[in-house]
Parts: C-alpha cells; structure tokens; sequence
C-alpha cells in the first residue's frame, strides 16, 4: 500500500507543478485555439444546408467571431469582460443571419466560466442576459432558433450556470476551511505557548519568593542558610531565563536541519525533585527503575504535572512535604503527587490557570487527570495511555 500511494503522491505533485507553471498561458491558448476553430467553422459551413435565410460569412462575422472566441483567453481573470465580449460577438453574428457554429459551444464556456470565476451575483445576471437573449432572438425569428432550439439551448444553459456555481461554491467552502485550519492551528500554538510560559514562569516565580522570603528571614541569624537561598533564586532565575529563551527561539523560524533545545520530560523529573528539596520542599520519589519510553509530547505532560503539583503545594499548602509515585503499566503511566495538608485557609488551591493547562495535556494525550482533596491534603492523579511511543 505505501508503495502504492508515495508515487501516486509524486504524480499528483508533478501534475499541480505542471498546473502551475502552465496556468498563466492556458487561458490564452484556449481563447487563441477557440477563435481559430470557431473562424475554420464558420468558413467551411455550408449555411444555406442549415438554414436557406442564413447568409454567406463577411469580414464582419469573422470580426465578431474572432472577438467573441478571443474572449476566452481571460475567461478566468476577467470573466464578466469576457462573457460580456462574448455576448456581443454572439449577437452581432446572429442578428446580421450568419451561422454562429461553435460560438454556441463556446457560449456556454463561457457562462460556465462567468459563474465559476466571478461573483455569484454577476454568474446570476449572466445566466438571466444569455435567457433573455435567446428567447429575444427566437421571438424576432432569427435563423436556426426554432422552439425545439431554444429549449435545448435553454436546458444547457441552465446546466452551464449551475455547473459554475458548484464550482465556485465549492471553491469558496475550500478557502473556508483551509481559513479554518489555519487559524485552529494559531489557536493551538497560542495555547501551547501560554501553558509552556505559564509552568516555566509560575513554578519558577515560587521556588524565587519562597527563597527569597526564606533569606530574608534567617539573614542575621544564619548567613549560611541566606547564602544558599540566594543560590537557589541564582539557579533557578537562571534555568527560567534558558526555558524562556528556548521557547521564543521555538517563535522564529528556525532554518532547515537546525535543533531546539530538547524540553524537558519523564527522564527530568529526579533533577526536578531534588531542585525542590532544594528550595525547602521534602519530596519523597517513588517509581519505576527503568523509565517507559514515552513519546515527546505524553513525556514533557509528565514532568509539567509533577512540577505544577510541587509548585502549588509550595504555594498554597502549610506543609513542607511532598510524594511523588509514578507507576508504569502495559497501558498506561500513572503519576501521583499528595500533600498531606492541610492546605492554608486563605489560599485555597482553586482552578488556576496551571491546572487548566494540565487538563488541556492530558486531555490531548487522550488521558485521565483527578485533581481534589486527599485526607487533609491534596492530590493530583494523572493516567497517560502508552500507546504512542517513540
């Protein structure tokens, strides 16, 4: 099968390239070849066959005959010059009782291309000129327009406009929904980058104020404690700073072949609790020797909901202490974070905008997340399936 479809793939390549190459001189080539056909037809019939009030061709139907299937070579660009040229062409050959031949044909070419390439308002006003001229015509009893003639000529004519719009139609729903996609695919990556800049801002914006309040107190009384909050607020401005760099690199347009910095992931989380025991939070870790390969996206979820739940027990909970449990399974990953509380009265851990982004992770990742209060304290349950590895 796929050796099936890459070349049919290339073929379609190959056709739209052609497509577009060709697309500038195709109109033309149509309008030149269709002026001369339609001149070789007019010469070479025999009107008096058709129709004994048809009378031989002069230079003024070739002239009208030329104009009106020249039309054609800006059939797309100007459609409504081009029906326009071409009803009067029309006009000027039936009315002088010349035989009109392929300009019938290429009437209806041309009312297709009005309704397919222009406004459906002006597609309408063409369709109801050409119906109004033909039925004019057969009322002033012109050559070859008897009854049957003109409800034949009828029928194609509606066929020909309601082709065009379909196709203009169709166009138009096409440009909708690539509009669509487009902007779908902006909301995403707005969506993606506020969560990335909300757990890089946020956790480290908490790690800085706990240690910083932390310094502020024992400064006097301990400066060896004051010391190693300041280098904790060091290291952690400083991590927060490369993230944030890396995630306005992701913004630009990198040239081809060029790499990003790798984010963060499961394999990080052990760097991630000891940086929290650093900042004064007791994490006790528990988990698998051997980390499941996640894929990168299920693998960055992991380490965000750890980090968010750690950052919000340093936020909004009276205890200092933390467990972490990730559980691998054929089917899935489970990651558990409890605080034992209680949490602090006048900061309720409420719906922020940290949990709203894990939802939205999980949520992608086709997962489960349960976000509640556990015994007097809190817990953050996520399941992240392992069907899309690396």
């Amino acid at each position: 099968m796929i050796a099936q479809t890459a070349p049919s793939a290339a073929r379609r390549n190959g056709w739209t390239v052609a497509a577009q190459r060709l697309g500038p001189y195709l109109d033309p080539a149509i309008g030149l070849t269709a002026a001369v056909l339609a001149v070789v037809a007019l010469l070479g019939a025999d009107p008096s066959t058709i129709d004994p009030r048809l009378r031989d061709p002069d230079a003024v139907a070739v002239i009208a005959t030329l104009a009106a299937a020249g039309s054609l070579a800006w059939r797309r660009r100007r459609p409504l010059t081009s029906f326009a040229v071409m009803v009067a062409g029309c006009l000027v050959v039936t009315l002088a009782d010349h035989y009109i031949g392929l300009l019938s044909v290429l009437f209806l070419l041309s009312l297709y291309s009005l309704a397919a390439h222009g406004r459906r308002r002006r597609g309408l006003a063409g369709f109801g000129i050409a119906v109004a001229c033909f039925v004019g015509l057969a009322l002033l009893d012109v050559p070859d327009l008897g009854t049957s003639v003109l409800l034949q000529s009828l029928a194609l004519l509606v066929a020909a406009w309601a082709l065009g719009d379909a196709v203009r139609s169709r166009r138009e729903q096409q440009r909708v929904q690539q509009r669509e996609q487009v902007e779908a695919a902006v909301t995403d990556e707005r969506l993606h980058i506020a969560r990335e800049l909300h757990d890089v801002v946020a956790h480290s914006m908490s790690l800085i104020a706990v240690q910083a309040g932390v310094g502020a107190y024992v400064i006097r009384s301990d400066v060896a404690a004051a010391e190693r909050s300041l280098e904790v607020i060091a290291d952690t401005s400083r991590r927060a700073l490369e993230q944030t760099r890396a995630m306005l690199g992701m913004l630009r347009e990198a040239p081809e072949g060029a790499t990003r910095p790798p984010a963060q992931g499961l394999h990080e989380i052990s760097a991630l609790v000891e940086d929290m025991r650093a900042a004064g939070l007791t994490v006790q870790l528990t988990g698998p020797s051997a980390m499941p390969d996640l894929d990168a996206a299920a693998s960055l979820a992991a380490y965000r909901i750890v980090q968010e739940s750690l950052t919000n027990i340093i936020k909004h909970s009276a205890s200092a202490t933390a467990t972490v449990t990730l559980n691998a399974s054929p089917t899935g990953l489970s990651i558990q974070v409890v605080d034992p509380g209680p949490t602090r009265p006048e900061q309720g851990l409420g719906p922020g905008h940290g949990l709203l982004g894990l939802r939205e992770r999980v949520r992608l990742l086709a997962g489960t997340l349960d976000v509640g209060p556990h015994d007097a304290g809190f817990r953050v349950l996520a399941v992240l399936p392992l069907g899309a590895r690396r």
